[in-house]
């Protein structure tokens, strides 16, 4: 059973767009705890190299293929927005 509503049929992207959001920025609170003590060019490093998409397919293993497709691609979304904001703020 699914934790996302379906509207005919199709998940609730914005239900699903939240929960995504909520769990990057959850992920996020932890990493700047081990991010504040390292120079932020090396965070913006470190981050880049997490695979935020296979941590939310772990968190999704039991859901459909489109819920998982929107929630990857959200989350490299938002991964790639911060390192990027993470490396404008190191230049």
């Amino acid at each position: 059973m699914s934790k996302f509503d379906h509207i005919d049929g199709q998940p609730d992207e914005d239900q699903v767009l939240t929960w995504t959001e909520e769990f990057f920025f959850s992920l996020l609170n932890v990493l700047n705890a081990f991010f504040s003590n390292v120079d932020i060019k090396d965070a913006a490093e470190r981050m880049s190299l997490i695979p935020f998409d296979q941590l939310v397919l772990e968190q999704l293993t039991d859901e459909s293929d489109a819920i998982k497709t929107i929630a990857t691609t959200r989350v490299t979304e938002l991964a790639e927005m911060e390192v990027s904001y993470l490396r404008a703020y190191s230049d």
